[in-house]
């Protein structure tokens, strides 16, 4: 745990009291160790920790150690999370922000090395814990960064998490730190959060139109907010984001040269995504002027970027789309069910379906006889007619008395006949 190689040093440089020091805690830890060396809390192993708690609680830095030994040599945390549940400072997360900012302070080259192994033992305590992300970004160089960011996006280290809240919390503190540690942080956040929409837009959210963000007073963030949204897809959320924050500069330079930078670059790299975004943007409650606004305001300073193309759709994106009107088809069972103020089931449904085919079928044979029956009395009228030879052709017509295919008929006659027919027999006389 590098205890030999510093006491090393000190005496080197004649600092024996100190080498005596660091002596008794590499003699003390290791016999701990050996006592330790299990994970049942044994009365051997309480009365180790309770020599820990008590060289913590008078000042020595034996808790990063401990750290370094459970985690990293001995590969069982649980011994130095039971060291914390006896040490007074609380809480896992509390313990670790203290042990590993000073291992930090201490060590490091030591810190980067371990701090994958140390977050794949306590995963839960790491994402969004400003504590953490501050020793981090401490004293970080460059190769340190580049190292970190690929652990970050094979997934085996995680500093920033999913809630909104903390990540908003780590930018606020960042934001009066130092230059190039704003540069270091910006890179590692891009390299979790880059392409994750949703993170992206509270980010934007948080970053213009809460902090109003100054890129001549805060030009680490503002550049690091270019990447970010850069590198994403532009959606309604952001733009109206951009929009927001050109309005809340009172249409200022400054706001169209940040917005105008971020649409000009969605341009080139997502150019139909961008004007589907507009074209959904135009015509919502959103302040239609406001966007033409800045849309002009883009398409004037940016003059030199986009051709006549460019502008020929960026303009039809935000004219409004005609809508169709929507003609909407009553049904009937709807109106029965709404005349009759009660649900027709399936079966009711289908029962009237089949009333309404019986009925059709029901008045087709009907026609259907009555035109046989009046097909050949109409020839038969024909042919008499032809002959000349009606036998009641000389039979005057009287009151009473009329003619009837070939024959006289009385007015009983008559209504005997009428009544016998089968589709006016359904209808009464009077009608």
């Amino acid at each position: 745990m590098e205890d030999v190689e510093t006491n090393a040093e000190l005496a080197a440089a004649g600092e024996s009291s100190d080498g005596l020091e660091h002596d008794l805690l590499h003699y003390i830890l290791t016999a701990a160790a050996d006592y330790a060396h299990t994970t049942d809390m044994t009365n051997s192993t309480r009365r180790v920790l309770q020599l820990l708690v008590q060289l913590t609680e008078a000042k020595v830095d034996v808790g990063f150690r401990w750290l370094l030994h459970s985690v990293v040599n001995a590969g069982k945390p649980v011994q130095y999370a039971r060291y914390v549940e006896q040490y007074a400072e609380g809480t896992l997360q509390a313990a670790l922000v203290r042990d590993l900012g000073v291992l930090q302070e201490q060590f490091p080259g030591l810190f980067y090395a371990v701090l994958p192994q140390i977050y794949a033992a306590f995963p839960d305590a790491f994402p969004g814990c400003r504590g953490i992300v501050k020793s981090a970004i401490a004293l970080i160089d460059q190769p340190q960064v580049y190292r970190l960011g690929a652990l970050i996006a094979r997934g085996q280290l995680q500093l920033f998490g999913h809630r909104q809240a903390a990540i908003t919390a780590i930018i606020g503190m960042t934001l009066e730190s130092d230059a190039f540690e704003q540069v270091c942080f910006w890179q590692l956040l891009n390299a979790e959060v880059g392409g994750d929409e949703a993170r992206v837009a509270g980010i934007a959210h948080y970053l213009l139109l809460e902090k109003k963000l100054d890129p001549a007073s805060n030009s680490e963030a503002a550049t690091g907010l270019l990447t970010l949204l850069k590198a994403s897809s532009p959606t309604p959320s952001l733009l109206k984001s951009l929009f927001k924050y050109v309005a809340a500069t009172e249409n200022s330079d400054v706001g169209v040269d940040f917005s105008g930078n971020v649409l000009t670059a969605w341009l080139r790299t997502s150019k139909a995504v961008l004007l589907n975004a507009l074209s959904e943007l135009a015509p919502s409650t959103f302040s239609a002027d406001m966007v033409q606004s800045v849309v002009s305001r883009w398409l004037e300073r940016y003059s030199q970027q986009l051709d006549e193309k460019d502008r020929y759709e960026i303009q039809q994106a935000l004219v409004p789309k005609p809508v169709a009107p929507v003609i909407e088809v009553p049904n009937l069972s709807s109106v029965e069910r709404s005349s009759e103020h009660r649900p027709v089931t399936r079966s009711q449904k289908a029962k009237e379906d089949n009333e309404r085919k019986r009925r059709i079928s029901n008045s087709q044979p009907i026609l259907r006889q009555q035109s046989r029956q009046e097909t050949p009395k109409r020839h038969k009228n024909n042919s008499v007619d032809s002959e000349g030879s009606d036998s009641s052709s000389d039979v005057p017509m009287t009151r009473g008395r009329r003619r009837r295919n070939g024959r006289s008929l009385t007015a009983g006659d008559d209504n005997q006949s009428y009544q016998s027919s089968p589709i006016l027999s359904s209808v009464s006389l009077s009608d």
